[in-house]
């Protein structure tokens, strides 16, 4: 008898590739109850950022070889 066991991948946002939580289930009730448990324990750190960048200027011209 073969068993299906299911994995749990989380997506946070469209830059960021997909994240697996160790562990396979033998539901998707266990899986998703997995992946609610995972996603409560996420601590978010929010960054400030300048909101006037300066260019970066380059020290030396690039030179394409062909």
């Amino acid at each position: 008898m073969v068993k299906t066991l299911y994995s749990v991948w989380i997506k946070t946002d469209e830059a960021l590739p997909w994240i697996e939580i160790k562990g396979e289930y033998l539901t998707k009730s266990e899986a998703r109850k997995a992946a609610e448990e995972a996603i409560n324990r996420i601590k978010i750190k929010i960054v400030a950022l300048p909101e006037k960048r300066k260019p970066i200027k380059a020290l030396a011209p690039l030179r394409v070889t062909r």
